[in-house]
């Protein structure tokens, strides 16, 4: 085969599946149309060689028969449920949700417990969450015996309709299998070297991108045949309420709420006083020292200052100096006294 009769046939192969590629998103082009114009384009030749005068015509035809939108009942939908629960026995209902995932086929993709805080003595509620993939025909199954089990306090569903997507990526594939098989037809007849290498390297970009498109499908298999649960779980004394209540029962019951409060508040601080004893014993020794310590240095200062200032008085001749008087000055003094 000649050198410009591979170039043309390369180059009408790459133009057909570029074009298909671009148009299989549109409503008015179908995988049919691409077949024929990549057919039409790869087959022109310069000196009026025709690569394809022996393919058979259904081949042509094959790839537009999946471009059509299939009916409502294989739609692709992609549904994901939130929910947000209470229960009074936090195990008993991880234990049930687990077992049950398994039970309809499903796995856990993602799971969390929170036992409270280790560095607080104060009670705190436990929780779990998890991400839970459910066979998409047992969902409900799943959501009635999570209900049977918890309180549901919180509930939302999405459903997502990827079948125009899942059917455009679908007509890419073919266009781009129907590409691969020209291009492997093309190679058996290259004769150079540069031809060769030429057809592989177009031949390496479309396997790959199959194999991106591939991986974008089985994405979307996965999704659409497995819907994804996010499930939050809190372990509470007593369930929300569900219904409205009067004024008084509402009054009455938050009374009581409050009032176990309480409670509940003065026996943490106990144990918490309980706990911290050798603390505050310490803290307290703390404080003795420091305000006897501060007594005695205040009064030896101010016993300092005294000193100090009968020093100086005494300098200034404002004081006499205290003298003890003899023997004899008591008696002269005694004497003076009768005689007078």
């Amino acid at each position: 085969m000649k050198k410009g009769s591979i170039k043309a046939l390369l180059l009408g192969v790459t133009i057909g599946a570029t074009i298909g590629l671009c148009a299989c998103g549109s409503s008015g082009y179908t995988g049919s149309n691409y077949a024929e114009e990549s057919v039409a384009e790869s087959a022109y030749d310069a000196k009026g060689y025709n690569a394809y005068e022996t393919m058979d015509a259904e081949a042509v035809e094959a790839p537009g028969e999946s471009a059509q939108v299939p009916e409502k009942s294989d739609r692709k939908l992609i549904t994901t449920v939130n929910l947000s629960t209470e229960t009074e026995d936090l195990d008993k209902t991880m234990a049930q949700v687990e077992n049950k995932t398994k039970e309809l086929g499903g796995y856990i993709e993602n799971s969390s417990i929170y036992n409270g805080s280790t560095y607080s003595s104060y009670k705190e509620s436990r929780s779990a969450s998890y991400t839970i993939r459910i066979p998409a025909d047992k969902l409900d199954l799943f959501i009635e015996s999570v209900e049977e089990g918890t309180n549901i306090t919180n509930k939302s569903v999405s459903v997502d309709d990827v079948t125009l997507q899942y059917v455009d990526i679908e007509s890419k594939k073919k266009a781009l299998k129907t590409e691969e098989q020209r291009l492997l037809e093309i190679l058996e007849k290259a004769e150079t070297v540069e031809d060769i290498i030429k057809v592989e390297e177009r031949l390496s970009d479309v396997r790959y991108e199959l194999e991106s498109i591939e991986s974008q499908l089985r994405t979307y298999d996965n999704k659409v045949d497995y819907s994804t649960v996010y499930m939050d779980v809190s372990e509470v004394e007593q369930y929300t309420p569900a219904e409205k209540k009067s004024v008084i029962e509402r009054i009455a019951e938050g009374f009581v709420y409050n009032f176990k409060e309480v409670i509940s508040a003065l026996v943490e601080l106990f144990i918490w006083i309980v706990i911290h004893i050798p603390q505050i014993i310490i803290l307290l020794l703390i404080c003795l020292a420091s305000v006897f310590g501060c007594r005695a240095y205040a009064s030896s200062r101010k016993k300092k200052r005294e000193m100090k200032m009968r020093a100086y008085m005494q300098a200034q001749g404002q004081v006499q100096p205290q003298v003890q008087p003899t023997a004899g000055q008591v008696n002269t003094q005694g004497n003076n006294n009768g005689n007078k």
